[in-house]
């Protein structure tokens, strides 16, 4: 049984990007799934900047766009007492193409590469299945079914089912990425634990997915992406006719037998004549949080939900899973082509959790503005009194510090300095290339990202171009990591930069800075290569 490099288990969006990012190193995967066919729920409705800047990267940002709402379509968030009652306030939140304008007018470095998108999973996971199937380095094969595995010092052994014949699948690998969801079996055979907790007083919600054309009731207080109505929650998924109800507080119990008439039930909880033309899926599901213990066992790591699950306030699930995805498949990638070195996985662990850590509270933070701003209502707050409230605690989905701005600060893979950290705000992303962050995004003279001229592999950005970086580029020739060499002749963009050469990683993380080559360049390669 000749092994193949990678086996990715689980053919979600941060399976998918896995593979994509694997096949943009030159690895090759195999990519299995229990189901045929792509999601039919609408799990996630915006996929944020940093994971748009990633789609770029990969070539299928376009593509991704087209797919989701249209670039004119604002994002707007409404707080109501319901389409029956009154509007309590607004947030504004820009288009695509306004976001695109800001970012080429103000181009100071606070800003991503990318706006948002707003895309349903539905809507999401065709377009990468289609670049998956296009790309001759990914294998993808649904219905097997994830069983076990066992590990060796060469490799994973695989044991997998055919979901229609029940014959057992063997297929050895020399790694394997766990993206297998929430329940996932990845992660309970090799033994990891969780740590997580419920919502008290959101026991359960129902979702409703539906097809309506009544704009004239959905629109009552004006168009919006997220209708807020403390007791249901709207999201327009599409801006045409295809939207989604989540109503809260349901006792999981209440419906082992769900409502024989889901669009009457609705209707009910609205207390409107909403005209439903059609219901496309309903569930149920609980509300909660949950990390792993640890994201990795061996050759195997965990990414996406069966890493940790998250609330939908803030979307940051699947953006911090295609993170994962990315981390994981970069330095899976330099293993397989012999450049990387065994601390790349044991990075991947005090890299990631972290992030997922983090997001997970943030998103926990958000809820609790939901679930504080309904106590005042009932407990007879002015709607004024709500609205100033809400006012001040927005920013829900405009975290730039939790989207562009985490850092890698106890990574054993980058060049730590001395000295006091740059400032971390979850609501603002500070410009900075300290080594271990994500570096500042700028247009530079001729228009054109200064993103889109990193390599697929290590980039050094040189603003000097006198020969200081020769001796890194040396040592990395010497030791075979594969680092671009780009020259940036932009005074502006060298000084928001902070440095006149920036090792970046495949993932745009800052590996180590500097004014001049360093005093041992060799120890700074094997220290990025996680070699030491």
């Amino acid at each position: 049984m000749d092994p193949v490099p990678v086996l990715i288990v689980g053919a979600g969006p941060v399976g998918m990007v896995a593979a994509l990012e694997l096949a943009r190193h030159g690895v090759p995967c195999v990519l299995v799934d229990r189901e045929f066919e792509t999601s039919v729920h609408p799990k996630l409705d915006y996929v944020n900047s940093r994971s748009m800047e990633f789609f770029r990267r990969l070539g299928i940002a376009d593509d991704v766009r087209s797919a989701g709402v249209a670039p004119e379509h604002r994002a707007d968030v409404i707080w109501s007492t319901g389409l029956a009652g009154e509007p309590i306030t607004r947030w504004e939140l820009p288009s695509v193409a306004e976001e695109r304008r800001r970012i080429t007018e103000l181009d100071d470095g606070t800003l991503p590469t990318e706006p948002g998108q707003r895309i349903s999973q539905i809507e999401l996971e065709p377009v990468l299945r289609d670049h998956c199937r296009r790309n001759p380095l990914v294998e993808l094969r649904r219905g097997l079914r994830f069983d076990t595995l066992t590990q060796d010092d060469e490799g994973v052994t695989s044991h997998l089912v055919d979901v229609m014949t029940d014959d057992e699948v063997r297929l050895r690998s020399r790694y394997v990425i766990g993206c297998d969801g929430a329940s996932s079996q990845v992660r309970r055979v090799l033994g990891i634990g969780e740590e997580g907790f419920d919502v008290p007083g959101l026991p359960g919600a129902f979702m409703v997915h539906f097809k309506s054309r009544d704009l004239d009731t959905l629109h009552r207080h004006g168009p919006f992406w997220h209708y807020f109505a403390f007791r249901y929650i709207i999201i327009a998924q599409d801006e045409r006719d295809t939207w989604t109800a989540h109503v809260n507080g349901i006792d999981p119990s209440e419906f082992d037998t769900p409502p024989a008439d889901p669009a009457a039930f609705l209707l009910d909880t609205m207390r409107t004549d909403l005209k439903i033309d059609k219901v496309l899926l309903t569930s149920r599901w609980r509300p909660g949080f949950m990390i792993a213990d640890r994201y990795r066992d061996g050759r195997v790591l965990l990414a996406g939900d069966s890493a940790h699950r998250m609330f939908p306030t803030g979307a940051y699930g699947m953006n911090t899973g295609i993170g994962d995805a990315i981390d994981a498949a970069w330095k899976i990638a330099a293993l397989v082509q012999g450049h990387g070195g065994p601390a790349l996985l044991d990075s991947y662990q005090t890299e990631r959790h972290p992030v997922g850590l983090r997001n997970m509270h943030t998103s926990h933070r958000h809820l609790g503005i939901h679930l504080k701003a309904g106590e005042m209502l009932r407990g007879g707050a002015s709607p004024e009194t709500v609205a100033s409230f809400l006012q001040a605690e927005r920013g829900e989905n405009e975290y730039r510090g939790i989207e562009l701005g985490y850092r890698y600060d106890d990574s054993p893979v980058i060049c730590h300095e001395d000295g006091p950290p740059p400032p971390y705000d979850p609501r603002e992303y500070t410009p900075t290339t300290w080594p271990g962050g994500r570096p500042p995004s700028l247009l530079l003279q001729d228009g054109t990202p200064l993103y889109d001229r990193f390599a697929p592999s290590f980039t050094l950005v040189d603003f000097a171009g006198d020969g200081r970086a020769d001796a890194l580029l040396e040592e990395a020739a010497a030791q075979g990591l594969p680092v671009g060499h780009t020259v940036v002749t932009d005074a502006r963009a060298r000084r928001i930069w902070e440095r006149d050469l920036v090792l970046l990683r495949p993932d745009h993380h800052v590996a180590w800075r500097g004014d001049a080559a360093p005093a041992d360049p060799a120890a700074v390669i094997r220290r990025v290569r996680g070699a030491l």
